[in-house]
């Protein structure tokens, strides 16, 4: 029962502690948390205080907030897309892996609450997706052995306080309350070409994080802000099974046809990611904006799962690099009514061909973005979004690890091809003061 049993906690080790994403940011990551930033591609989303999103990126940016008490809500559309071009190949046989579309539209929804308390210190409530992936293959597809459905949702709950020293600078503290919840399907051999099995799990956990931040006015025309976001620790807890046990070899029954189960147990620990944006109002109608965000990626080495059952674990090499994101971005106030945006973003990935998997299928961005911000009344406006991400091509070479050697288990077979993706996506927030 080994086989079986390592391979379904990898997969859910995949699914649930990588929580990749194919076409929102780079890693397990998403950046759509405010569709006013998205319209800039995300340029001074930690120094640009347009609305209360800033919360998210810079807790410091609430306390140059204009108009006292606002709410911010909202929601960001990912639309379903990707393609493969591939095959699975084991015992010298190879079957067409090939499909598209396994990349599910997805709903990100947001919301703040930002009001001063006094002179100096502002408060703010939020609650954002961090991260998030929907990724389904065909029924029947090639490598089903290695993936068929991944579905991780994490919701972030945060406390934000604002203190002003002065008229140009501030701090901000956030204390977030995380939960995560995934679901993961797939095939998975029992005994490599003869018994087989459909194979899903579930499982959730709770940690706290915390981010902190500054922001500068150094000029009258000039920001600059600085946010740092913590590093999360999961402790991941799962039950998996596997029903339809069956043999793939006909007219041969299998051994026994029982559906199995057991626990999964998986600690992981999240990267910290630092953020360095820029401001410039350039005149009365013109702003431009810049960003910079590092992210920790290296502490992924290796993914190692545990279960009461001495027997189950497993392992699989990561070695994950650390990342830039890099922004640019402008806004331009047509009107007394309408504020126009536009954006790019290089994303880097912090996989390589050499480390890219089915659950993991991640690549280089580039960003294009575009925005509009609607004026309603004085005290009400509403931000529109668009962006079209494009991935750089990638290749795959994936097999499985023996836990024990560290090295390929050649009898669960290999899945080779190249990725390529292009999405688009539609946001739109409502802004309101009172």
């Amino acid at each position: 029962m080994f086989p079986l049993n390592r391979k379904v906690v990898l997969a859910s080790a995949i699914a649930m502690a990588s929580q990749v994403s194919f076409v929102q940011a780079a890693g397990y990551g998403i950046n759509e948390q405010s569709a006013s930033y998205l319209g800039t591609g995300f340029a001074g989303r930690a120094s640009n205080a347009i609305d209360a999103s800033i919360s998210v990126t810079n807790p410091a940016g609430i306390s140059f907030l204009e108009g006292g008490r606002q709410i911010s809500v909202g929601a960001d559309v990912i639309l379903e897309g990707g393609s493969f071009d591939g095959e699975y190949t084991r015992a010298d046989n190879s079957v067409d892996a090939s499909t598209d579309d396994f990349q599910k539209t997805s709903f990100v929804p947001f919301g703040y609450f930002v009001m001063p308390m006094d002179e100096k210190w502002s408060f703010g409530l939020a609650g954002y997706a961090p991260y998030g992936i929907e990724l389904d293959y065909a029924n029947g597809w090639g490598g089903d052995y290695f993936a068929n459905k991944t579905s991780v949702k994490v919701i972030n709950l945060q406390g934000t306080l604002s203190y002003k020293l002065s008229d140009d600078l501030a701090l901000g503290f956030g204390l977030i309350g995380s939960h995560v919840v995934g679901e993961l399907t797939q095939k998975t051999w029992l005994m490599p070409g003869y018994m087989a099995g459909d194979a899903s799990i579930k499982g959730d956990d709770n940690t706290l994080g915390w981010n902190v931040g500054a922001i500068w006015n150094a000029t009258p025309s000039t920001t600059l802000g600085l946010a740092y976001h913590s590093q999360l620790e999961f402790k991941l807890k799962g039950d998996f099974d596997v029903e339809n046990i069956h043999s793939v070899i006909p007219n041969i029954p299998p051994i026994f046809t029982t559906p199995l189960s057991s626990d999964a147990n998986l600690d992981i620990t999240m990267p910290e990611k630092l953020m360095l944006s820029a401001t410039h109002r350039l005149n009365g109608r013109w702003v431009v904006m810049a960003d910079a965000t590092w992210t920790r990626w290296s502490r992924f080495e290796e993914f190692r799962v545990t279960s009461s059952n001495d027997q189950l674990g497993s392992y699989i090499p990561m070695n994950w690099k650390n990342t830039w994101a890099l922004s640019l971005g402008s806004s331009y106030q047509l009107n007394d009514q309408w504020l126009l945006r536009a954006g790019y973003m290089f994303d880097q990935s912090p996989v390589t061909s050499d480390t890219r998997t089915v659950r993991s299928p991640d690549a280089n961005r580039n960003w294009f973005t575009f925005g509009a911000n609607m004026k309603l009344a004085e005290n009400m406006n509403v931000d529109f979004a668009y962006a079209y991400v494009k991935l750089q091509d990638g290749s795959i070479n994936e097999p499985k690890y023996d836990k024990s050697t560290g090295q390929p288990d050649d009898e669960h077979g290999v899945v080779t091809g190249e990725y390529s993706s292009g999405s688009h996506i539609f946001g739109a927030q409502f802004n309101y003061k009172f």
